[in-house]
């Protein structure tokens, strides 16, 4: 590691720098490129913190993974056309770099390329990025305007964090997913657009946003955290859609958008892992928080088909064996109009294996009968229910005395 070398001019007979070449060299100003050079490798110059500009030749292609990280005196990078991706932390920590014009062939973005440049106030991003990773623009606190493309689908967690001087946001419609804390922290932003695209609203995504007036959840939610908007001082009310109620949430009243959203066919339960036993999903460590903020849409869910046996996950429930009517009763009110429905598998309708099905639970077809007596004929039941006395008695299964 050198600390005294201001300039250096690399041969033209090179074709790629090594990994941390000139890393921690914190005298160095000036370097020039020639374009020989192909390959960059990882943090080449990182941490040279007097390094105040720098011209990528054209014949790079791509930015490895730090190349310019901790690099706080550098105010201004030329990207040539040829770079078509950046990779991870590529300008991390970068805080004087106040602009940066990205070329229309860069494709992709690592995660936290840009984080902590808290000198960069705007920046476009080119109409061939479709997702934002983690961390992207995270501490970037002066960035008061960021365009993203109309085809971008997806905001990785954090991507915006602490993006203190960010005022309006508009996401464009075809954005789905919205990452953990994508905007927590954005202590300036006053109003935000949610497309009717969004079907995911994860953990303090809003969180923090201490000037944030007004929301209007979207159409097709599908999976929210009532952790939300926590700590929006100034949100009084959040608008739903007309699919939820003719309601306004005030969400400084702890519990209001947690009864909306079960008003509204929501649960608190995961269902995924419950019927078809998923692995855990792990705690964010960076958050600290578990996942037991999420509720889950049942009415959507119930009603995707998996993608493994194009079953219902209702059909799946009725019939599986640690399930008790505790864990079955919300999805059948969510979804009781689904309970008529025919299991392609065997032919037969969602009662009719709750009452056959070996792994079935008593309990649970006593109660859905109970609930829609209708749903299958009186015969077919008596017939099936003496069945299932007989069955059961064999075993040493309890009985059931009566519908």
């Amino acid at each position: 590691m050198c600390t005294d070398v201001s300039a250096v001019e690399v041969d033209p007979t090179v074709t790629s720098v090594d990994s941390f070449a000139f890393y921690g060299w914190s005298s160095l100003r000036n370097i020039a490129l020639q374009p020989t050079i192909t390959t960059l490798g990882y943090g080449v110059f990182e941490q040279c913190a007097s390094l105040t500009s720098v011209t990528i030749p054209p014949s790079i292609i791509h930015l490895s993974y730090g190349v310019f990280l901790g690099c706080s005196s550098l105010t201004s990078v030329t990207l040539p056309a040829s770079v078509k991706s950046l990779g991870s932390g590529v300008f991390h920590g970068c805080s004087s770099l106040t602009v940066i014009t990205l070329p229309p062939t860069i494709t992709s973005i690592g995660n936290g390329a840009f984080c902590n440049c808290s000198s960069l106030t705007s920046i476009k991003l080119p109409s061939t990025i479709t997702s934002l990773g983690d961390y992207i623009f995270e501490g970037c606190s002066s960035l008061t305007s960021c365009t993203l493309p109309l085809k971008i689908s997806s905001l990785g967690h954090h991507v915006f964090w602490n993006c203190s001087s960010l005022t309006s946001f508009a996401l464009p419609p075809a954005i789905t997913t919205i990452g953990r804390g994508a905007f927590h922290g954005c202590s300036s932003l006053k109003s935000i657009t949610l497309p009717s695209t969004i079907t995911t609203l994860s953990y303090r995504v809003f969180g923090n946003c201490y000037s944030l007036t007004s929301v209007r959840l979207p159409e097709n939610l599908y999976t929210v955290s009532i952790t939300a908007f926590e700590g929006c001082s100034k949100l009084t009310t959040i608008k739903v859609p007309p699919s939820f109620s003719s309601v306004t949430i005030n969400i400084n009243n702890p519990g209001d958008l947690e009864e909306v959203l079960v008003s509204a066919g929501f649960s608190c339960v995961n269902f995924d892992k419950l019927l078809y036993c998923r692995p855990s999903r792990s705690v964010f460590s960076k958050v600290g928080q578990p996942w037991d903020t999420l509720y889950y849409n049942i009415k959507s869910w119930a009603r995707t088909k998996d993608i493994s046996n194009s079953r219902l996950p209702l059909l799946t429930a009725v019939t599986k064996i640690d399930l008790k009517w505790v864990d079955v009763e919300p999805i059948f009110v969510a979804n009781q109009t689904a309970v008529y429905e025919v299991d392609a598998m065997t032919g037969l309708s969602v009662f009719m294996l709750a009452a056959v099905g070996p792994p079935s639970d008593m309990e649970s077809v006593y109660h859905l009968l109970r609930e829609l007596p209708s749903a299958i004929h009186f015969n077919d039941t008596l017939s099936l229910v003496k069945r299932r006395r007989s069955s059961s008695s064999k075993d040493g299964r309890a009985k059931i005395s009566k519908l």
